[in-house]
């Protein structure tokens, strides 16, 4: 299985750069940067590497709904049974891939699912947290 992390600029470099420091260095992480001085030559890449593996998984993440690096790898789902596409990554949802993808070798939709949800739970407003965080200290006082 074949982690793949695409974005516009660096923002996937940065993520694997990332990735590696806090979980370790994986070569099924792979990152592109699409669209640097307007090339599309990453694009290509990530879509000859999902044609010309159909054994291998492919959990692809992009940056942006509806951005054209994600309606580019929309295009591999059409015929490619070896791709699941999330879009909106981030580093939670980049990390529990990376340590599910080292436990198995495919991650089911019902996995990935459960992933997605739990990474969306690391997205806060923290002043928020703080608050609830003094109101429980305050009852517990009472």
């Amino acid at each position: 299985m074949k982690i793949v992390l695409i974005s516009h600029s660096n923002m996937a470099v940065g993520m694997k750069d990332t990735l590696n420091m806090i979980v370790g260095d994986d070569k099924n992480v792979l990152a592109f940067a699409a669209y640097i001085n307007g090339s599309t030559a990453e694009i290509q890449k990530v879509k000859d590497l999902v044609e010309n593996n159909q054994s291998e998984q492919f959990i692809v993440l992009t940056d942006l709904l509806g951005g054209s690096v994600n309606n580019e790898m929309m295009q591999l789902l059409e015929n490619n049974k070896n791709i699941r596409l999330v879009t909106g990554m981030n580093l939670p949802l980049a990390m529990q891939l990376q340590l599910k993808a080292a436990t198995t070798e495919k991650i089911n939709d019902e996995d990935l699912n459960q992933i997605i949800n739990e990474s969306k739970q690391a997205l806060a407003n923290v002043k928020n947290l703080l608050v609830e965080k003094r109101m429980n200290e305050d009852d517990q006082i009472l």
